[in-house]
């Protein structure tokens, strides 16, 4: 029996490219991810209906009210992060996280459901928020396990087990939403985001091993100069011309996403009269990404990325944008509109996300925890307000489809730039050892030792 498993392992690292001491936080990893996407595609369909309840005009204000909660949580965020050890950290805060879906489920059951529109605000904005939050913290963990040669390599692979969750998730509640009641669906959640613990915490346990090192470290190091952790993460951001490039790759992303999606509102409105057409609409969109974008990350991700470069991986997806913006505009129709939504949204997945996390692996471990989290947070709501209010200005003043399309075009080749640029400069970081910053340890710890 033994020799049967170790026979499997061996195959199944020659299939995927790894090597035998990445198989255990590689599968840990995938566990992980699946388990929080799985949760988050539970919350997601409902936070959309609860949408349509508030109404669209509301959109805009709840994305800015998403942005103030994020800035108001920074603060507690980061001194957590300071003070605990990393599997303490993580622990907390998705145990957090669960416990407030419980109330919500709660709140829901007993306050009239989600036709009590200010528990519906509240839920908007907290799974808004808790969508970026809970998977910075993944890859913050990932890249601080991972180097950037394995990420080359593993990236592609995690971020398949991420759309499989999602896969899951919207599948599950799809099959289960009309006999179960919203607060059963929460409650479902909340066991998938235990998995999700479970899972770090032995990912965290594996990765030590991985590294070689014998001592569990801080999330992040103490506060510097007697600034905050915000300002800490704002303070490194601004210092490095690199973290500033990512910055604005993160809002161009932002930016255009934005722009994309409401010209999407705008065509499927005149497209389908029904609220049922529409959603059925929107789940086949989403299953021919999901099914495209897990095509891609096992069999082409890593190797593309691996051979191609960085660069070219997060090239692609303004690349494709440029394009795309350019075939709506010209012919802004829905068959147009289905195939630019699904190669954006696949390429996003597929390569530019995991280009972008390797971005990460050559960097200090202070600027992968107050950093990372201060740019994958507040820079990208950031991005949404603009991308919003823009296309809000640009309807009430009634300017021509022409300028808006020449305008996205004209960000998407900055954007496609500014790639070329993070690819080479993390190439050339990568050829450097990182100077991370010495691992600091809590009162409790050291004393252990």
């Amino acid at each position: 029996m033994m020799s049967e498993l170790s026979s499997f392992k061996e195959k199944l690292c020659r299939a995927l490219s790894l090597r035998q001491e990445e198989l255990a936080p590689l599968v840990w990893g995938w566990l992980y991810i699946f388990s929080l996407l799985c949760a988050y595609y539970i919350l997601r369909p409902i936070r959309d209906t609860i949408s349509t309840v508030i109404g669209a005009h509301s959109l805009p204000w709840l994305f800015t009210a998403v942005l103030v909660t994020m800035l108001l949580l920074q603060w507690p965020y980061n001194k957590l992060s300071q003070r605990l050890p990393r599997e303490r950290f993580i622990s907390y805060s998705y145990q957090g996280c669960a416990l407030i879906i419980g109330g919500f489920a709660l709140g829901f059951y007993y306050l009239g459901g989600l036709h009590n529109l200010f528990l519906g605000r509240a839920f908007f904005i907290w799974v808004s928020v808790f969508n970026l939050f809970a998977v910075s913290v993944f890859w913050a963990l990932i890249v601080d396990i991972f180097d950037s040669e394995r990420g080359k390599r593993l990236f592609g692979l995690l971020a398949a087990a991420a759309t499989l969750g999602a896969i899951a998730g919207s599948g599950l509640t799809s099959l289960i939403a009309r006999h179960l009641s919203t607060s059963v669906l929460l409650l479902i959640a909340v066991g998938l985001i235990q998995v999700s613990v479970f899972s770090a915490q032995r990912l965290s346990h594996k990765g030590r091993q991985l590294t070689h090192t014998t001592q569990e470290k801080s999330v992040s190091p103490s506060t510097q100069g007697g600034l905050t952790p915000l300002l800490i993460g704002i303070r490194q951001t601004f210092a490095s011309p690199y973290l500033l490039g990512i910055c604005g790759y993160i809002l161009f992303y932002s930016i255009t996403s934005t722009l994309i999606y409401f010209q999407q509102a705008t065509i499927v409105q005149h497209a389908f009269l029904g609220d049922t057409q529409r959603t059925t609409f929107f789940a086949n969109v989403d299953l021919a990404i999901n099914l495209l974008t897990l095509l891609c990350q096992l069999t082409a991700s890593g190797k593309i990325i691996s051979r191609l470069g960085v660069a070219i991986g997060l090239a692609s997806l303004p690349i494709v944008s440029f394009i795309g913006f350019g075939w709506l505009g010209a012919a802004p129709s829905l068959t147009v509109l289905v195939g630019v939504t699904i190669l954006r949204r696949t390429m996003n997945f597929a390569l530019a996300r995991p280009s972008r996390e390797i971005l990460f692996t050559v960097v200090p471990t202070a600027e992968k925890y107050h950093a990372k989290v201060f740019i994958d947070t507040l820079i990208y709501r950031a991005g949404d307000q603009v991308g919003a209010w823009s296309y809000q200005a640009v309807s009430l003043l009634g300017i021509a489809a022409l300028p808006l399309t020449l305008f996205s075009m004209l960000l998407a080749a900055i954007w496609a730039g500014l790639s070329i640029g993070l690819g080479h400069a993390q190439k050339r970081k990568a050829e450097i050892p990182v100077s991370h910053d010495k691992p600091l340890h809590s009162d409790y710890e050291k004393k252990q030792q």
